[in-house]
């Protein structure tokens, strides 16, 4: 089953301009093949798949576009009635005269990240752009997925640690992204799968343990009396992570997208964003404290608790993303400063507001309950949000044993 569709790639967006592009779907294989034009991203129907009137070359542009269309369809009719197989690069080299071939890693990669924008996987998006930047530099932009090999990949790590300068969970960031792109190019048919180059014998990929301690009870009191000028960056800041802390550990991104329809019946109730599961949690009257604040100068067409998403300009989630991943950076900013200004020792960022939260839930309610209200599939990763009180476990037991040859 063979589909042909015009398609802007609004991910390869540059100084406000978008690639027109022909998407062709060929037995679940994709190819996208530039028309070597440009527009704004207004100029484009999305709807009837064509550059809108407001274009001045919108007519010209249009029959360019169904010109290749029919041609890409004349020779997928005479492949099917000859038994054979579509190849994306004649189509590219007959119909477009281009010889840039859609099995070489960077076309193939560079694909891989329109379909997670398509699919608004916008957090994995972004985070992928840089890594297979980083990816195409060190291998090239002709490299065919053959150069994909154990011994490469350990170049490219000896790359990412010497000339970037990652950590080691950046770096092993980058290898998940890469063993993504090679999994979907075997599936794919782009690459031989008894030449994978990760598991078994190949690369193994390890998350190093990190430690994120948590803020005690006394801390949170310390930040919930901090003197702060109301309706300031910094005091949103501070109450974004208050909101957090209060909300179960709720992440950042879903605090900053909280809205006043999410409150009901003195809960919350929203979508968690990172993986679309629905959260219920009571409205405890310390964070009813912070959200009537905002509601005495709430407008009345604002939608959001918090500031960042009212703003204007934001009408496309991948608009909301970067708008939210940019209020992070910038609450963390301020985050970072207060701990001096309070009087607590340890680093303070929105995401510590989660840690806080299941570090103090430690000896209060069983494991259980935590991974019930962070909604983790896998008890592990709940663990990790309870190190201090696994800490303060095995810290009794020694003091136990330790005190026990004392009294002697």
């Amino acid at each position: 089953m063979a589909s042909i569709s015009p398609i802007i790639r609004e991910e390869r967006v540059s100084k406000g301009l978008v690639p027109i592009s022909i998407r062709v779907t060929v037995d679940r294989r994709k190819c996208n093949i530039s028309l070597g034009h440009r527009i704004k991203i207004q100029d484009w129907d999305d709807e009837k798949k064509r550059v809108r009137k407001s274009h001045p070359n919108s007519v010209r542009l249009n029959n360019l576009l169904q010109n290749y269309i029919s041609k890409i369809d004349n020779y997928i009719l005479q492949k099917e009635a000859q038994n054979e197989m579509v190849n994306f690069d004649e189509i590219k080299e007959k119909v477009f005269n281009k010889s840039i071939t859609s099995d070489t890693f960077k076309e193939y990669s560079l694909n891989y990240l329109e379909e997670l924008f398509i699919a608004k996987k916008f957090s994995q998006h972004g985070s992928s752009i840089a890594q297979i930047n980083k990816m195409v530099l060190f291998y090239g932009d002709y490299a065919k997925f053959s150069a994909i090999t154990i011994n490469s990949i350990q170049k490219f790590k000896g790359v990412l640690k010497s000339q970037y300068n990652l950590s080691e969970r950046s770096i092993v960031n980058h290898l998940i992204a890469l063993r993504a792109i090679c999994n979907k190019a075997i599936r794919d048919g782009l690459m031989n799968k008894n030449k994978y180059p990760f598991g078994g014998d190949g690369i193994i990929i390890r998350i190093p343990s990190s430690i994120k301690v948590g803020l005690n009870l006394k801390e949170i009191k310390l930040l919930e009396d901090a003197k702060i000028k109301p309706f300031t960056t910094k005091w949103h800041a501070r109450n974004a992570f208050l909101l957090s802390f209060y909300f179960a550990g709720a992440r950042i991104s879903d605090v900053i997208r909280i809205k006043w329809s999410d409150i009901v019946d003195g809960r919350l109730q929203y979508v968690m964003g990172k993986n679309n599961k629905i959260s219920s949690v009571k409205i405890t009257s310390k964070a009813k404290g912070i959200l009537d604040q905002y509601k005495t100068v709430k407008v009345e067409n604002e939608a959001f608790v918090l500031p960042e998403l009212n703003k204007p300009n934001i009408d496309t989630e991948n608009a909301a993303y970067k708008k939210i991943r940019f209020a992070t950076k910038k609450y963390n900013n301020w985050l970072k400063r207060l701990p001096e200004e309070v009087g607590i020792e340890k680093k303070v960022t929105c995401h510590i507001a989660r840690h806080s939260f299941g570090n103090i839930s430690g000896d209060k309610i069983p494991i259980q309950m935590l991974q019930k209200l962070y909604r983790h599939s896998d008890i592990t990763t709940t663990i990790n949000y309870q190190q201090a009180f696994i800490n303060k476990d095995t810290d009794d037991a020694l003091e136990l044993v330790i005190g026990g040859n004392e009294n002697e």
